[in-house]
């Protein structure tokens, strides 16, 4: 049985760290903060002085390739990415991405320590294990787990964060290698965001503790570096072997799920008809007009003040009267797979979200993020469009009463 021994208190480092041992093989897990200089120092440190030839890195393999290939945003088709509608776990990303790289601090890019990881290890033929699970398996799971107004209400707060201008303290990183800083923080959301933190931090914890174990049957000695906000999580499953396969699962759409898709264009065509069928012909065709002519003006609105392509502006016009009865064609879809094709971004708009998204008018002239807001602007100028035809809709239905 694995035999934990209290945390280690060293003399040249103050990291939040622990060692113990899972059977006869030593472990040691290092809680970094993803931008702190000291916990890149400490990770060359400890792989230098104790030689593990087990290195294993909170990393899926995704995240593993593009740490470890530094043009990986060269080989990024985002035309495809909103062809294959992976347009909101790609936001997430960038978001997070680039919030961290204004907390980063001069030359340190977020992750720095996992890629010191990754170099060390290489250099004395360690075993690079990534023990983290894939991050767009993460975002789904988070995604399903919460309804579509706590989801636009969590996307609104990572967009707001990318307005942080603010510089952070060295004090203030070395507060995030705390413990308990992700538990904190979670504490404070109202409850209905409980699922989050279970998908985020607590399955996490779980996920990472056991990649652990099975990486220690493998190795003679392991080093895992992982964020400090995980390490009190890992070290609560660390030694008891669980079934993981579970949290690898994507939630499918229901039965239920699909026929509430067909719900709501079914009873917004009901109520044309009925407008038809009660005003006659040409006041059927009057609304539908205005129907047409609102929505699409305002999804169209919305790409003009994207400063969409012309092509890209008629599209969202001429999807948005059709969204509500396709759930396949929405205006900001279309508009945003019709401008990531024509207006393909250059490597350094993905380099430089960070920067660029700190004043207004870096949003329209970064093409990645100006290529989001053709994809959300329509959107909302859709959506606005159908309240003001469905109370005109109302109107008239009132009419015939």
């Amino acid at each position: 049985m694995a035999k934990t021994i209290e945390q280690k208190k060293k003399n040249k480092t103050s990291e939040p760290i622990q060692s113990f041992k899972l059977g006869k093989v030593p472990v040691t897990i290092l809680g970094t903060a993803h931008i702190s200089q000291k916990s890149i120092d400490e990770v060359q440190r400890i792989i230098r002085e104790e030689k593990p030839d087990t290195i294993c890195v909170e990393l899926c393999n995704s995240r593993m390739r593009s740490v470890k290939d530094s043009e990986h945003w060269k080989k990024l088709d985002i035309f495809k990415v909103f062809k294959e509608r992976k347009m909101y776990l790609l936001l997430s990303s960038l978001i997070l991405s680039a919030f961290q790289k204004k907390l980063g601090k001069g030359s340190i890019r977020p992750g720095d320590e996992m890629r010191m990881a990754i170099t060390e290890g290489e250099r004395t033929k360690a075993r690079i294990v990534p023990i983290d699970r894939e991050v767009s398996t993460t975002l789904k799971r988070a995604w399903w787990n919460i309804g579509f107004f706590n989801r636009m209400f969590l996307l609104s707060a990572l967009l707001t964060s990318l307005f942080v201008k603010e510089d952070i303290s060295e004090e203030k990183i070395e507060e995030m290698k705390s413990e308990d800083v992700l538990k904190d923080l979670f504490s404070q959301l109202p409850k209905r965001y409980e699922s989050i933190k279970n998908v985020i931090i607590d399955e996490r914890d779980s996920y990472l503790a056991q990649k652990i174990r099975e990486s220690a049957r493998e190795g003679k000695k392991v080093f895992a570096v992982v964020g400090a906000g995980h390490l009190q999580g890992i070290m609560n499953h660390i030694h008891e072997e669980k079934d993981i396969s579970q949290l690898d699962h994507i939630p499918q759409k229901t039965a239920l799920d699909r026929w509430k898709g067909l719900l709501i264009p079914g009873i917004f065509l009901a109520l044309i008809f009925t407008v038809f069928y009660f005003g006659g012909r040409q006041q059927g065709q009057e609304f539908v007009l205005r129907w047409i002519l609102v929505k699409g003006g305002l999804a169209a609105l919305g790409a003009i003040i994207a400063l969409a392509h012309p092509i890209s502006v008629v599209l969202a016009f001429l999807a948005a009267p059709v969204g509500n009865f396709n759930p396949v064609v929405k205006p900001g879809w279309v508009a945003a797979l019709s401008e990531s094709w024509l207006r393909k971004p250059l490597v350094e708009d993905f380099e430089k979200i960070a920067q660029d998204s700190e004043h207004w008018k870096g949003y329209w002239k970064n093409n990645v993020i100006r290529i989001f807001m053709v994809f959300m602007l329509p959107q909302i100028g859709s959506s606005i469009g159908t309240f003001i035809v469905t109370a005109d809709l109302f109107r008239v239905l009132k009419g015939f009463l």
